[in-house]
C-alpha cells in the first residue's frame, strides 16, 4: 500500500467532503433552520444524519442503482420535495405562532419527553434517503473514486472516506455553530433568518418536484 496515495486519497475526500457541506441545498436549509429554532442541541444531530444515511445509498448506487431506469431516481426526487415542503409547512406554523425561540418537547402518552435532538437527526436521515442529491453525488463524483479505492485496497477506501465524512460532518458542525451564535443577535433576527431558512426549503422542494416531473 502506498502512503502518498493514502494520504491523496484521504486529502481528495476531505476537500470533498468540505465542498458537499458548503453547497447549499434543503439538507442545509434544514440544519439552519433547526440550529435557529432551537439552539446547537437541537441542530448539531442533524450533522451527523449522512453517517446514517449515506450507507444504504452507497451501497444501492454501487450495486443495484445504477442498472434501473431513470425513472427510480426521479421517484425519489418527488418523494424528497414532498418531504422537504411538509418540513418548511410544518417550520413555517412554528415560525407564525412566534414559538421558534421556546421549542417544546412533543407530546408523549407515557410521559417520556423525547430529545429534541433525537427527532430533528431522525428526520435529517429521511430527508437525506429521500433527497436525490446524495445519490447524484455518489453516482457522480465520489461513488467512481471509492470504487477505485476500494480496488486499491479497502484501506485506501478506508482513507477516502474518513477524509470526507470528517470534513462532512465537521463542516456541517461549524455551520451549526455559526447559526447558534446568530441566535444571540436578538428573535426578531433570528425571526428573519428562520424565515429566509424556510423560503430556501419551499424552493428546493419545489426544484425537486419540478426535476421529477419534468425528468
Amino acid at each position: 500500500m502506498s502512503t502518498l496515495s493514502v494520504t491523496a486519497l484521504m486529502l481528495q475526500g476531505f476537500a470533498l467532503g468540505l465542498s458537499a457541506a458548503a453547497s447549499p441545498g434543503p439538507f442545509q436549509s434544514y440544519l439552519i433552520t433547526q440550529t435557529l429554532s432551537g439552539g446547537w442541541r437541537r441542530g448539531a444531530p442533524v450533522a451527523f444524519a449522512p453517517l446514517i444515511s449515506d450507507g444504504p445509498i452507497i451501497v444501492t448506487l454501487l450495486i443495484v442503482l445504477d442498472r434501473l431506469p431513470e425513472i427510480y431516481l426521479r421517484l425519489i426526487g418527488l418523494a424528497g420535495g414532498v418531504f422537504v415542503l411538509y418540513l418548511a409547512w410544518g417550520m413555517w406554523r412554528q415560525w407564525s405562532q412566534a414559538s421558534l425561540t421556546l421549542p417544546e418537547a412533543p407530546d408523549n402518552p407515557q410521559g417520556k419527553q423525547v430529545p429534541p435532538g433525537i427527532k430533528t437527526l431522525g428526520q435529517g436521515v429521511l430527508m437525506n434517503l429521500l433527497s436525490p442529491g446524495p445519490y447524484t453525488f455518489w453516482a457522480l463524483v465520489t461513488g467512481p473514486i471509492l470504487l477505485w479505492a476500494w480496488r486499491q485496497s479497502p484501506g485506501h477506501a478506508g482513507a477516502f472516506l474518513l477524509g470526507f465524512y470528517t470534513a462532512l460532518v465537521g463542516g456541517m458542525l461549524a455551520i451549526a455553530g455559526l447559526f447558534h451564535q446568530a441566535r444571540r443577535l436578538g428573535p426578531r433576527v433570528v425571526r428573519a433568518l428562520t424565515l429566509v431558512s424556510i423560503i430556501v426549503l419551499v424552493l428546493f422542494g419545489g426544484l425537486l418536484l419540478y426535476r421529477g416531473f419534468a425528468g
